[in-house]
């Protein structure tokens, strides 16, 4: 079932991406890590993490990359109506009061991160922040991660802004300056695959948010299926544990098309 949803508000937040306020009524509230499908009529559907939420509006960070979000770029306006419909997926699990947890963003990856870090420390957890980006022109939401967060580690590739290099080379020295609960990440999935090494070398539990073609988004065509465990990225995750992480043999080799073919990750 189809949600309309008004673009109340939008603006460029970084060269590739735009942030879309969505005014939407009688939408159930999303947990961090959950998605939505956005349906353009005439155009396509994509599923989008969320960014955030409250009552009657969710924020959506949308990077221009085929069509349909291009179309989205240089089409849509304030005022003009989507469709949605959701939230999908298994989110992350929530911090518990007074814990200390880390997020660990690669790209648009730190989008969903924001909205669980917002949630995790109005609980009562402290939440720091490791944001990796292209450039400093990828940069978005680092204001918003510094209201909220205890400490924010910038990193991009050419070193434009803060730190040089990527999120990974900074992360084991993180791990043992503090006694993080939980690392929670999403990014591209090479990414992940190193977080997951670094924090299980160290016992750190991590949970990380899987990205990959999806087109029903409710677990029955089978194009997101993870081997050898044949998981549903859609269904039951896009969110999945250290546990889960270690058995999946896909992990930064394999995607499948959208025909349901493998192919192999650059």
């Amino acid at each position: 079932m189809y949600i309309p949803a008004r673009i109340a508000k939008t603006y460029q937040a970084s060269v590739k991406v735009k942030i879309y306020e969505l005014q939407v009524e009688e939408f159930e509230p999303p947990t961090p890590g959950q998605f939505v499908m956005m349906w353009i009529p005439r155009v396509g559907e994509i599923p989008l993490s969320i960014a955030y939420y409250r009552e009657g509006m969710i924020k959506l960070a949308i990077a221009k990359r085929g069509k349909v979000t291009t179309y989205i770029h240089e089409k849509l306006k304030e005022g003009d109506r989507v469709y949605l419909r959701g939230p999908y997926g298994r989110g992350f699990t929530l911090p518990r009061t007074s814990s200390e947890f880390l997020v660990v963003g690669g790209g648009t990856g730190s989008a969903p991160l924001y909205y669980l870090a917002r949630i995790g420390v109005s609980k009562g957890a402290q939440c720091d922040a490791l944001l990796g980006f292209e450039t400093e022109k990828h940069l978005f939401f680092i204001n918003e991660f510094k209201k909220i967060c205890r400490n924010v580690y910038v990193v991009t590739e050419n070193g434009g802004a803060g730190a040089k290099g990527l999120p990974t080379h900074y992360l084991a020295n993180l791990l043992a300056a503090h006694n993080y609960e939980t690392v929670y990440t999403c990014g591209p999935e090479m990414l992940l695959l190193e977080v997951l090494k670094i924090c299980d070398a160290v016992g750190v539990r991590v949970e990380a948010s899987l990205e990959r073609l999806m087109k029903c988004a409710v677990g029955v065509c089978g194009a997101c299926v993870l081997d050898p465990l044949g998981l549903r990225v859609c269904k039951d995750g896009p969110v999945f544990s250290s546990e889960v992480l270690r058995k999946i043999s896909d992990l930064g080799k394999w995607w499948r098309d959208f025909d349901g073919r493998k192919i192999r990750l650059a």
